[in-house]
């Protein structure tokens, strides 16, 4: 572990413990304690019973965020699956009983397959690809039994109490997963023609397979949940749901593209990343790119994604610029590295400054040196060196800075915060009784972290309709 670029700061742990309580996993699956993982690696302890446990890491960078110490965990983790790859009793592991773990883990969660998928990445020439000779297959196989196997029966009463969810990404799709499987009738209203928010329309398909997504969504279907599809909400629609369900759970994600707010910026050829990711999920292409030279602004996983699925588009070139330096982009490390393997240009440390444009279509941007992205109290507040600057050509520009979620259906009975949905922590329900929220509609959040709001607000809500009824009797 010494020699992994994460490895120096294995020796500042002191087991506080903070890693694991911030970990969403654990509290799906026990044995997964990233403290104790570290405690190992930090020992130099690989063949340890547990060893495979790290695999269930998806890089949310919540353990590493939280700690006191700076210990990189998240890295630790990956390092420990990149030594995984050559190491026989792992390899005995998934073999023999990784499906096992899958079906544990779909215990807690609606998703363990897509899950598993984002967080090993056979198809995305991780280090469990499918490589002949690999762990590709064992991981390939265990994946497919996984899906073959069909949920239990709906267990939907007659005069079940009704629920609508808003929204079908994955707070609102395990929430509807949780409250079926407890009993109740739920109707899902989604307001795009493809279910699976995020799940369909942000990830690219060439990092997880759609009829992955589709499979597990047709399993919270057998249980009883009602889809509709084309169905947006609106204030009056939102309104309406108020009266005719006992709970709703507002899960619509972060779907508007924020804007950078610059001159050029309504210019043909600027795109947003989530309405040009929407569109190579959908169609596996996106003409508009092919044989363009591309700027991708932004430094986050849409933007990774974003310019990944630029290259693949057939882009004649893919240039990423970020604010943040290398080491503080916040995207993914491993997909910052494939990109920039595959092709894509990273230039960390600039501002666009102005779109130019000729005939109304973008011809390049401006950029400006970027000093610092954050101010003393480590607030957002860049700041840059106007006498450092340059000029990019460019066709297409995919603007990918930040999402917001769409809030203009609530009534004002809905408290907001800094234009997310507020609710309290610890139940998920808003100012309104009886109405809950989660997912990105409340903060940005991670695909992990959505599926606990999902079943958090799904475990409020069964508790709210049980003290409803003890009330009535």
């Amino acid at each position: 572990m010494e020699a992994s670029p994460c490895g120096e700061t294995l020796k500042f742990c002191y087991q506080c413990g903070t890693c694991t309580a911030a970990c969403p996993i654990s509290k799906f699956i026990k044995i997964y304690r990233p403290n104790k993982i570290i405690e190992l690696a930090r020992l130099g302890i690989r063949g340890l019973p547990q060893s495979s446990a790290f695999l269930f890491c998806s890089a949310c960078t919540l353990c590493t965020k939280g700690c006191p110490q700076g210990v990189k965990v998240h890295e630790v983790m990956q390092a420990l699956k990149d030594l995984a790859a050559e190491d026989a009793d792992v390899r005995a592991f998934l073999a023999d009983g990784f499906s096992d773990a899958l079906g544990a883990l779909g215990e807690g969660i609606p998703f363990p397959v897509t899950y598993g998928w984002i967080c090993l990445r056979p198809d995305a020439g991780g280090t469990f690809a499918r490589d002949e000779g690999g762990l590709g297959p064992f991981l390939l196989q265990a994946f497919e039994q996984a899906l073959a196997k069909q949920p239990a029966a709906a267990g939907i009463a007659p005069g079940a109490k009704r629920v609508a969810v808003i929204g079908s990404g994955p707070a609102g799709l395990t929430a509807a997963w949780a409250l079926a499987k407890a009993g109740l009738a739920v109707t899902v209203y989604e307001s795009q023609e493809a279910l699976g928010g995020m799940l369909k329309n942000g990830i690219p398909s060439y990092r997880l397979p759609k009829d992955v997504v589709d499979a597990e969504i047709g399993k919270i279907g057998a249980l009883g949940v009602e889809m509709r599809v084309n169905t947006p909400v609106d204030r009056a629609f939102f309104d309406g749901l108020l009266e005719e369900y006992a709970a709703v759970f507002i899960a619509t994600g972060a779907f508007a593209s924020r804007r950078l707010r610059l001159p050029g910026e309504d210019l043909q050829g600027v795109v947003p990343a989530l309405d040009f990711l929407k569109e190579y999920n959908l169609t596996g292409k996106a003409d508009a790119v092919a044989g363009k030279r591309v700027v991708v602004i932004g430094g986050g996983n849409v933007a990774t994604d974003a310019a990944g699925a630029a290259l693949r588009c057939g882009a004649e070139s893919v240039k990423l610029f970020c604010l943040e330096d290398r080491k503080g982009m916040p995207a993914h490390e491993w997909e910052i590295d494939e990109i920039a393997a595959a092709g894509v240009e990273i230039n960390p440390s600039w501002g666009p400054k102005a779109i130019s444009g000729d005939g109304g279509k973008v011809t390049g941007v401006e950029f400006v040196q970027c000093t610092c992205v954050f101010d003393a109290d480590k607030k957002f507040n860049p700041q840059f060196n106007e006498k450092k600057a340059q000029a990019i050509e460019a066709d297409i520009v995919i603007t990918a800075i930040g999402q917001a979620p769409d809030l203009s259906f609530l009534n004002e009975g809905v408290d907001t915060l800094r234009g997310a949905v507020e609710v309290d922590p610890y139940t998920m329900e808003t100012s309104l009784p009886g109405v809950f929220a989660g997912g990105d509609a409340i903060a940005g959040t991670s695909l992990l972290e959505a599926i606990l709001t999902g079943k958090t607000a799904a475990e409020s809500i069964l508790r709210c309709l049980d003290g409803a009824n003890e009330r009535g009797n």
